[in-house]
């Protein structure tokens, strides 16, 4: 009898392999997490993903800028000073860490987007420009510096 008991493992009462079922159960378990991880986390591998901003320099003359990014509830933080030539193009990509905040399926607010409206503000010169929006992956915010028949002008557009 103590043979019996040894050689089988542990049994129930009933005759039952408990450890043998509750592994088939946490694997199932896991396999179903990582199914789900794998569903969340696939846009981010096969989306293209646009960037957070793009400032582009149409004027034929060099200007300085600066852009700040105030995510909401302090979720993101960024100034920067750019020195644009004529024609130069400047394209900021989206953090890897607000992408993955993004994705959390727990977080408030739709998958993929961020909680709430980022604020936009560019200075150029003495002109200068805001403008709030959602970032998400497939969005951005476009800073064009044109010149409009002697008149210097910030213009922003959101491309989705």
């Amino acid at each position: 009898m103590v043979r019996k008991l040894i050689k089988s493992g542990f049994t129930s009462f009933y005759g039952v392999d408990e450890l043998g079922l509750l592994n088939k159960i946490m694997a199932v378990a896991l396999l179903c997490f990582f199914l789900i991880m794998l569903l969340i986390m696939a846009p981010l591998a096969f989306t293209t993903i646009e960037p957070l901003y793009t400032i582009k320099n149409y004027d034929e003359h060099p200007h300085n800028a600066t852009v700040k990014i105030t995510g909401y509830n302090g979720e993101y933080f960024e100034e920067t000073y750019y020195q644009l030539n004529p024609g130069q193009t400047v394209s900021v990509g989206k953090p890897k860490k607000l992408l993955l905040k993004w994705s959390n399926p727990f977080k408030e607010g739709y998958l993929h987007y961020a909680s709430g409206d980022y604020h936009y503000y560019i200075e150029s010169g003495n002109v200068s420009a805001s403008y709030y929006s959602t970032p998400h992956l497939t969005n951005t915010v476009i800073f064009e510096l044109v010149n409009y028949s002697g008149e210097f002008n910030v213009s922003i557009m959101e491309y989705t």
